[in-house]
């Protein structure tokens, strides 16, 4: 078909329990809001969510109402982004979005009246907003005179002002927001604020006591563009809630307001000693909505869609864009200055279609931007022709295979094989071996393992080892026309009088498992019909057992509703070696 049959059928399986699971691991390996998923009171805090109070010093296992609530406040901004994306709305909306996503759980705290079809169920998510939230007349939950009893309007600029979003990414008395504005600007228009200028050495510099981010030119080259919208986030304070300090009226830390050499003054909402809040040369207008005001300059802002292809490229590609390279001296450099720049063209291209609606979807639809990457040349590449070492280099890191994260290869195995890997109620890949096998707890562990290490080859062993037997058995219980991977061969269909029904289910396993379309002809399938033949001849030889689960040979089947256990033809245990040596592969384990 042509490039645009490829691109409806890429589109069309952007839908359904993966693809959302897709959007929301991709979002979380950025924002890393997760690293909350078992600690409500590290979102909320029981004074001004006064409803999350019955959940404090009370047990929390998996399953319980504490942990369910946990885990929905802290996949809140996850889900903004799958909602906004799977209803196909301008992804602009999740940073301008005036609502907060919630299920039964989540909403329980944070209020906001909204109607669940089951309220027990934590897979049903809403659009709500934060309702329940109390400032204080007086502070402190130590302090017997306190009163959280200001009712608020939450103000809501989707991500930017996610509870979970300023909770995950905390302030300092010193450090006044400028981690947010410094991740605001990287996840949302893609700028480095850290690698727009090389960190000064100058010991004067450094010594600069009069206010240096503010007036010394090493420091300013970075702060005049990120102190500003530090400044927008100025009615949050160091943990993310919304003005409080007491009175309810501003954020601003007790370490400023009564030191005797600062310029604070009674109804100041930030620091008289910085920018004033604003974005770029425009100042916010207004001190109580200058965050909403700041997601509508950062959506209208071009290197907003920038921003929005250099935050998913990674999770297509399975890398980082290249950066521009430094060292002029450095004996790659033409190769990999001449590698960025035909990246940056491709980037900057897909930005352009984004914004414009090239695909017919609307402006800013991440689906079309999905596509696009997918097709791109940077994708789709698999071969080149004779080319010098110097297009090696350009071309080093391009159409090479992506390394399945634990919980991709987790789906994987089950879509294939219709088979889960899990110890009791517990998955194997995405929480006994998550983190040997590359994953991320988006707290200690914030980056993905991209190439197999030799531990991770160990799980993958495991994997193959534990999964190949009860798999086969399981295939073998159901009628052909129910089986994913043996749809042509019965245990009755022996090498000696069924070599055709078995290359014809050995392709199709090649096609399923590793994604080859070869002919019953091909050198790879003899040699897996080879394999297959003389595990089975060893087996005839060793006289084995007919009896599929024996002491010598494991085959745990407590995961498999109706499995067949007896192997008089010593055939489900061959068909199995053979799963058991393609769920090895480097195709299976990668994309």
């Amino acid at each position: 078909g042509s490039e645009e049959d490829l691109a409806v059928a890429v589109r069309a399986l952007m839908s359904g329990e993966g693809f959302e699971s897709f959007l929301m691991e991709t979002t979380n390996d950025r924002l890393l809001t997760e690293a909350f998923s078992t600690s409500i009171f590290s979102i909320v805090d029981r004074a001004y969510y006064p409803n999350s109070y019955q959940y404090f010093q009370v047990p929390g296992p998996v399953g319980s109402d504490k942990r369910l609530t946990s885990e929905a406040l802290a996949q809140e901004p996850l889900r903004l982004v799958s909602h906004v994306v799977t209803n196909e709305r301008p992804y602009t909306e999740v940073l301008t979005a005036d609502y907060i996503m919630v299920n039964p759980y989540s909403a329980e705290v944070y209020g906001g009246n909204v109607t669940f079809d089951d309220a027990g169920d934590p897979e049903e998510w809403r659009e709500g907003r934060i309702t329940e939230y109390y400032r204080c007349t007086v502070c402190g939950q130590n302090n017997p005179n306190a009163s959280y009893n200001i009712a608020t309007d939450y103000p809501h600029a989707g991500l930017l002002n996610s509870p979970a979003f300023l909770s995950r990414f905390p302030s300092t008395d010193t450090n006044r927001n400028r981690a947010r504005a410094r991740w605001a600007y990287y996840f949302f228009l893609g700028v480095d604020i850290e690698g727009l200028s090389e960190r000064t050495t100058d010991q004067s510099a450094l010594a600069d006591e009069n206010n240096p981010t503010l007036n010394n030119s090493n420091c300013t080259v970075c702060h005049n563009i990120m102190d500003p919208v530090a400044g927008a986030f100025q009615n949050y304070g160091d943990d993310g809630f919304y003005k409080d300090k007491p009175g309810g009226l501003h954020s601003l830390p007790r370490s400023y307001r009564f030191d005797p050499n600062s310029d604070y003054q009674p109804g100041d909402t930030w620091y008289s000693d910085m920018l004033a809040p604003g974005f770029g040369e425009e100042l916010a207008p207004n001190s109580d909505n200058s965050i909403q005001w700041l997601a509508e300059k950062f959506v209208k802002d071009p290197r907003f869609a920038y921003g929005t292809v250099y935050f998913w490229y990674p999770a297509v590609m399975g890398r980082d864009a290249y950066t521009l390279p430094e060292n002029s001296e450095d004996f790659d450099y033409e190769s990999k200055l001449a590698a960025y720049s035909v990246e940056q063209e491709m980037l900057q291209d897909v930005a352009a279609r984004f914004v414009a609606g090239s695909a017919g979807n609307g402006a800013h639809n991440l689906k079309d931007l999905l596509v696009d990457l997918t097709l791109s040349d940077h994708f789709r590449a698999d071969s080149v022709d004779a080319i010098t070492s110097v297009q090696e280099a350009e071309l080093d890191q391009i159409g090479t295979g992506k390394l399945l994260t634990p919980e991709q290869l987790n789906r994987k195995l089950e879509s294939t094989t219709g088979f889960r890997w899990d110890y009791g109620s517990f998955s194997a890949l995405e929480q006994v071996y998550s983190l040997i096998y590359g994953g991320i707890d988006s707290f200690g562990i914030t980056e993905r393992a991209t190439d197999l290490t030799t531990l991770m080859s160990s799980v993958v062993t495991a994997m193959a080892n534990e999964v190949s037997c009860p798999i086969t058995a399981q295939e073998f219980g159901l009628s052909q026309s129910q089986r994913k991977l043996f749809p042509f061969v019965e245990l009755t269909s022996l090498p000696t009088n069924s070599e055709t029904a078995i290359r014809n289910n050995i392709q199709h396993l090649h096609s399923t498992l590793l994604g080859e379309a070869l002919a019953t002809n091909d050198a790879e399938i003899d040699a897996t019909f080879d394999l297959f033949s003389a595990i089975w001849n060893a087996r005839l030889a060793a006289n084995k057992g007919s009896n599929v689960v024996s002491d010598s040979e494991i085959c745990i089947t407590e995961n498999v509703a109706n499995p067949v256990l007896t192997d008089s033809n010593q055939t489900l245990r061959s068909w199995a070696a053979i799963v058991n040596y393609m769920i090895r592969d480097y195709k299976f384990i990668h994309e």
